[in-house]
């Protein structure tokens, strides 16, 4: 009587495990993110291009921007990839080689592994900036107006375009 049981609640199991896996799936927005402290509140898309791709490395004060970027295979990367740099993980690392190697910047941005990490280390560097997951906001952190749109807002530019 056992093995009947252990199997219904194996089969039970694994629906409920796949229900989240379509939401997760569907996580196509990045939202850009700063410390609450940072005096900005919105910026264009192109000024966001630019601190991407550490063509503006200090914010208006002076202060130097800190850019972080999520580990290869995350859903957000992918939207920034697509709409930030538009290319694909290896254009990225060429861009970044090209950049050390003429000595525009000492270093490749910092990584994060995950949501979480991302908004721990940005909710704790002043002039941090980076994206998760827009679904992932809370108050630790603030999200950018980019164009004058928030994430879910229509016209937000950080959605992956498929």
């Amino acid at each position: 009587m056992r093995a009947p049981r252990l199997a219904r609640l194996g089969g039970a199991l694994v629906v409920l495990l796949s229900m989240g896996r379509p939401a997760l799936a569907q996580a196509r927005e990045a939202a850009v993110i700063v410390n609450p402290a940072n005096p900005n509140d919105s910026m264009s898309f192109q000024e966001l291009v630019k601190i991407f791709k550490q063509e503006k490395q200090t914010w208006e004060d002076g202060k130097k921007i800190y850019l972080l970027v999520q580990e290869a295979g995350s859903v957000e990367r992918d939207v920034v990839l697509k709409t930030i740099y538009r290319m694909n993980n290896d254009g990225l690392k060429s861009l970044w080689l090209g950049k050390l190697f003429r000595e525009e910047i000492a270093a490749f941005p910092h990584t994060v592994a995950s949501n979480e990490g991302m908004k721990r280390f940005v909710s704790q560097v002043p002039t941090a900036i980076g994206f998760i997951d827009a679904a992932m906001l809370d108050a630790t952190v603030k999200a950018l107006r980019i164009d004058g749109k928030l994430p879910g807002e229509p016209g937000y530019p950080l959605k992956d375009p498929e």
